[in-house]
């Protein structure tokens, strides 16, 4: 799984593309190329956001961190070349600057999800293809259960031939970030691939769990975890994201328990994702893990200082694929499966959750699982 990079000036002249950027945009035009390559190349492709809604070359975010000398990250779009061919690409752009603090130009990374969104279509088109299958013709238990069983198997092939390659990128990024001989500056490109590596793979993993939850094959498998120990895994991503982006990271235990009897994989996997939608949510402030028990309950509250939840987007919150949009109508990042799997998950382990928020001040989520976990009987 290789990058594509591009790097252009504080003109926005291209005076680098990767051999990887060239095999994803082959109408690429040679560098060095002057201002303006942008136009030429845009005039023969075309760009829609994660939305499906046309735009230009220059509104992606290459050019969107040359413009506003901010970092951009995890921006989706799509490009259909010339020869009709549409790949699905997620950006994130990073500006740089010269020792007396002027910007010289913005470096670019792009990764191919186009494999991942035509799983997540396949997988939309073969669940309404069987809604109307069984609505129409009354399929048999028989036969929806080889259905839904060949989709899992299939899903679960696919993810591995995703993560193999993705794990050997992350892995090799990791020994290098450890490296005594990476200055400062590629330590930060490095620790960018991990980010960007980390939400590849949890965007795989929903893609893959909300399958499995569809098909009723996932298991809740509780064992006795320690707290504290379970929190700070979870908690590993979004911390090192909020030091990248200047927020403050706060994990607090408040009369917790020592153990739980739990799932940890899919208490994990609701943490993450929570934690992951307040950090990319939170443009400055805090985000907050505080953990607590009520009777023969365990408690985790996560809160964040960003804009809060709209009413509009109260109304789809737990729907599947849905987005919600932020400033200057972008789509935030993923494939929208977050909370529904929230939900899921939490319903499944015998808890719930739920929220508060306000407009401006920021979200609270609230998953309340039991302290030992007993499984309903079948």
């Amino acid at each position: 799984m290789h990058s594509g990079i591009l790097e252009v000036d504080a003109n926005g002249a291209l005076i680098h593309a990767n051999r990887a950027a060239y095999m994803m945009m082959p109408d690429l035009p040679p560098t060095p190329a002057p201002p303006g390559w942008d136009i030429e190349f845009g005039e023969g492709v075309s760009f829609r956001d994660a939305h499906g809604t046309p735009m230009g070359a220059e509104e992606g975010p290459l050019f969107e961190a040359l413009r506003t000398e901010e970092p951009q990250r995890d921006w989706q779009f799509s490009i259909e070349m010339m020869n009709g061919r549409i790949i699905h690409l997620m950006g994130t752009a990073e500006p740089l600057f010269n020792p007396e603090g002027f910007l010289s130009g913005v470096i670019c990374s792009y990764q191919d999800i186009t494999e991942l969104i035509n799983l997540q279509h396949a997988l939309e088109k073969q669940l309404t293809e069987t809604k109307s299958a069984n609505q129409e013709l009354r399929l048999t238990h028989g036969e929806l259960s080889r259905a839904h069983n060949l989709q899992a198997g299939f899903i679960a092939n696919f993810s591995h031939d995703l993560r193999t390659p993705l794990s050997g990128v992350l892995g090799f990024a990791d020994l290098l970030a450890i490296s005594p001989n990476i200055v400062e500056e590629e330590g930060e490109f490095l620790q960018e691939i991990i980010d960007s590596g980390d939400s590849l793979r949890m965007m795989i993993d929903s893609v893959i769990t909300y399958s499995n939850i569809l098909s009723g094959n996932v298991r809740i498998v509780a064992d006795w975890h320690d707290v504290d120990a379970l929190v700070e895994k979870s908690s590993e991503a979004a911390r090192r994201l909020c030091i990248r982006r200047g927020l403050d990271f706060k994990m607090e235990m408040y009369r917790a328990p020592e153990k739980i009897c739990v799932d940890e994989m899919r208490l994990q996997e609701i943490l993450e994702q929570l934690l992951d939608n307040a950090v990319k949510f939170t443009e400055k402030g805090e985000v907050c893990i505080q953990v607590s028990t009520e009777e023969d309950r365990v408690i985790f509250e996560i809160t964040d200082t960003g804009p809060g939840i709209s009413a509009e987007a109260e109304m789809r919150l737990y729907e599947p694929y849905s987005k919600t949009l932020v400033k200057d109508g972008q789509l935030r990042r993923g494939v929208g499966l977050g909370l529904t799997l929230v939900k899921a998950l939490c319903d499944l382990m015998g808890g719930k959750v739920d929220y508060v928020t306000s407009t401006g001040y920021g979200t609270k989520f609230r998953v309340e699982l039991p302290l030992i976990f007993t499984p309903a009987l079948d």
